[in-house]
């Protein structure tokens, strides 16, 4: 079956054609709490934001700078697919969001960016993916090693350096970050004793040696509808100016359940990867419900900007 979406922005999330909660662009601050945008129903909340807390820093040792000219047959420009259509590439000067025509004309490499799988898979021509969006992207050679249903799900890029420059790797501390996540999730209205941690990373994005680290708590029984305590977020954890503060990159909250309409959404990392060639990493998110998915993918521009998501792409009714 055939598959793909669209989109662009900056901190809940909206997917055309796969009904997600609209998106906001958020920002961590070096000096105050950032406010919390929030848009919600009478009994669910779909969360983009960022706030802070304060926590001693951790660190680890500087990466090696990335390197150029990994082996293959590159797009002319380096274009960031998932399995469902293409989300854009990089200019050289600003991200580019995928249009009428792709930098590719078949047979080109990709380089795999998922938690779950790596190495180098073949794109074919232009085409259109994921009916009846028909989005545009190319068919993978292997598109399961991006990941396989429910997710988490990765991208992968046309590029010649290396994607993955700094440190990342799964933790197992899950009891403290249990904490954090209690205390987030009791900041935005909700009462649970022990969240469930279902994804836990250790990175380093910038490749400073400070270590920003990647959590997802969830604990979801519905499908088709909430259920009373159900709850999906993803967050990030981050070193400023001595402080460490909370970004939240998505999250479907739902301390009473849900009335007619509302969706549960499960939000996962699906990989971290430099995928502008700056030497810095970018963080991807993958999210489903019951009949979609999506991935986006989040920049940490700077201290004053802070996250900011800059391409997305999805695949739902």
């Amino acid at each position: 079956m055939k598959r793909t979406l669209t989109g662009l922005a900056t901190l809940a999330l909206i997917v055309a054609g796969c009904g997600q909660p609209a998106a906001d662009t958020s920002s961590t601050s070096s000096s105050s709490t950032t406010s919390t945008s929030t848009s919600s129903t009478s009994t669910s909340t779909t969360i983009g934001a960022s706030t802070t807390t304060t926590l001693p820093p951790t660190t680890t040792t500087l990466a090696s700078p990335p390197t150029t000219g990994v082996s293959g047959n590159w797009a002319d420009e380096p274009l960031i697919v998932a399995s469902w259509g293409a989300l854009g590439w990089w200019s050289g000067s600003g991200w580019v969001t995928s249009s009428t025509e792709l930098p590719v004309t078949g047979g080109e490499d990709y380089q795999v960016v998922s938690v779950s799988s790596s190495g180098i898979i073949q794109g074919g021509p232009q085409t259109e993916l994921c009916e009846p969006l028909m989005n545009l992207g190319v068919e993978l050679s292997d598109p399961d090693r991006l990941g396989e249903w429910p997710g988490p799900f990765g991208v992968a890029i046309s590029a010649p350096w290396t994607v993955q420059p700094h440190l990342f790797q799964t933790m197992g501390d899950t009891a403290t970050y249990q904490g954090h996540a209690r205390d987030l999730l009791q900041s935005h209205g909700m009462t649970v004793a022990s969240p469930v941690i279902t994804q836990l990373f250790r990175t380093d994005l910038e490749g400073d040696g400070v270590n920003e680290v990647l959590v997802v708590a969830e604990e979801m029984s519905g499908i088709f509808s909430p259920e009373p305590g159900d709850y999906s977020i993803a967050f990030m954890r981050k070193v400023v100016d001595g402080e460490v503060q909370t970004a939240i990159l998505g999250a479907s909250l739902h301390p009473d359940g849900g009335e007619d309409g509302d969706t549960p959404y499960s939000y996962s990392i699906g990989g971290v990867g430099d995928l502008n060639g700056d030497g810095k990493t970018e963080i991807v998110v993958s999210g489903k419900y019951y009949e979609g998915s999506w991935v986006e993918i989040w920049e940490y521009v700077n201290d004053d900007l802070g996250l900011v998501r800059q391409l997305q792409s999805g695949c739902g009714a």
